[in-house]
């Protein structure tokens, strides 16, 4: 075990990096060495776990790929001991377990995808390092569950808010005793058809199981009972807080009803109504928040970011990649021939393709990439931490996957091609970012041209990148 003294002022904090290779841990315990935190260090699972018994560590970050244990079996022989030390998982192996999965099975706190790069890595531990504190404050009082509640609307912008949901309610399940609980909200209108002049009522709207615990783990809508759909839609319809065998709690938002919280709760104190009282209030605001910041950065058609805030994105990515000269990538794509499917088959067809193409282009990018839809038929997809021999390869994957798809309309199949520009962040000195950003997407809009001017169907890198 190696230990990395501080010379800035101490934070208060001890941090401990479990992971395999020797450089890039070094690198971490330096990285966060500037914060003023206590950094110790351990090269395998079996030398964390006796730091952990020996010393009193408040956050692990912990490789999930190491020879031996891995960083999963560290966890669970971790929490047999100490529940309160936060964990971060690394990991950089597309074959392990989806963040999701990882954060609803194990008691972890964050899942970082080494590919996002430092500044992500860094949000992470100023995030779990707060909850630490809260998490603190909870062992004594119950009502510093109160700043955990309140830290949901920042919180969300590290991990899906149902994953933040779920890990909040089950912090208040283990705090207050109860059994069992969900969140339903009600389905966007525009996914109900309704018959022509009908009021959507209770009665009618359907409704969606965002999250649950206990019984109502993994359940669906049908699967609750008459009784139980009632109690909710009558908390929906009247706004009034429902006390008995469960405690039932709308989701509000002003003078609108989103959904409501049901717990299996028979004898609840003030105390527990006060906490679940907040927990609704949060979720109701972060639920309506993801709503209308998803309303305004995305495209109706593909479901990509809109062009406004892919924009946005790719300027503050360039700020940062200039800043500690970060590798970053941006693919410009045009499908060929497009008008000609318009003309064929049809704008209604040309849409489906459409959207069909921009479906084929998430499942194929990583998690850290950002794609987004230019105009028309063109699309971008920014590509964070990655050099230029790399965003070749993952044009070319997109190229030949976007081939691969088969369309059908009326009986004919629709064939359909991509070309690929491609352009990486050079050696800026003297641009101003929003100079930087603007080079970037012009060059992949030049290569662009040039594998329109080839012959289509191909992926061109930008001049100045190839001549390097």
């Amino acid at each position: 075990m190696a230990r990395i003294r501080n010379t800035v002022k101490a934070s208060g904090h001890t941090l401990l990096v479990v992971d395999d290779d020797d450089s890039l841990r070094a690198t971490i315990c330096r990285l966060l060495e500037v914060d003023g935190h206590e950094v110790l260090s351990a090269a395998n699972g079996e030398e964390a776990i006796q730091v952990c018994r020996s010393r009193q560590v408040h956050l692990m970050l912990l490789d999930f790929f190491m020879p031996g244990m891995t960083g999963e079996d560290v966890v669970r022989a971790v929490r047999t001991f100490d529940t309160n030390v936060q964990i971060v998982l690394q990991t950089g192996y597309a074959s392990e377990k989806p963040p999701r999965q990882m954060l609803r099975e194990l008691e972890i706190q964050g899942y970082h995808d080494k590919s996002e790069g430092p500044d992500k890595l860094l949000v992470w531990v100023d995030a779990a390092l707060k909850t630490y504190r809260h998490v603190q404050a909870l062992h004594a009082s119950r009502s510093g569950l109160e700043y955990i509640l309140k830290a949901a609307p920042e919180l969300h912008r590290l991990q899906p808010l149902d994953d933040l949901l779920r890990g909040i309610l089950l912090q208040l399940q283990g705090l207050l005793g109860f059994s069992s609980a969900m969140v339903a909200t009600l389905a966007p209108v525009e996914e109900i058809t309704p018959l022509s002049g009908v009021v959507l009522t209770t009665e009618l709207h359907d409704f969606t199981l965002r999250i649950g615990t206990g019984r109502f783990d993994q359940a669906e809508w049908a699967a609750l009972s008459p009784e139980e759909q009632a109690l909710i839609r009558s908390t929906v319809e009247h706004g009034e807080l429902h006390l008995g065998t469960q405690v039932v709690l709308p989701l509000r938002v002003g003078e609108r009803i989103l959904g409501a919280v049901m717990v299996d709760h028979p004898h609840p104190g003030s105390g527990d109504l006060h906490l679940l009282e907040i927990f609704a209030t949060q979720a109701a605001v972060a639920i309506d928040n993801t709503r209308l910041y998803n309303l305004a950065t995305t495209d109706d058609l593909t479901g990509l970011m809109n062009k406004r805030a892919w924009l946005a994105r790719l300027e503050e990515t360039t700020q940062l990649a200039t800043r500690h000269a970060l590798p970053t990538s941006v693919l410009m794509l045009d499908l060929d021939h497009f008008k000609a499917v318009n003309d064929t088959y049809g704008h209604l067809v040309g849409d489906r393709v459409l959207a069909t193409v921009s479906g084929c282009l998430v499942r194929h990018l990583r998690r850290s990439d950002v794609a987004g839809r230019y105009g028309g038929e063109e699309l971008v997809v920014l590509l964070p931490h990655t050099p230029a021999a790399g965003a070749l390869i993952i044009a070319e994957r997109l190229r030949s996957a976007i081939a691969e798809l088969a369309f059908i309309s009326g009986g004919q199949a629709v064939s359909l091609t991509v070309s690929v520009g491609v352009a990486s962040l050079l050696s800026n000195e003297g641009q101003v970012p929003e100079d930087v950003a603007l080079d970037l997407l012009s060059r992949a809009d030049q290569a662009l041209y040039q594998a329109k001017h080839q012959g289509r169907n191909r992926v061109m890198q930008s001049a100045d990148a190839a001549a390097r």
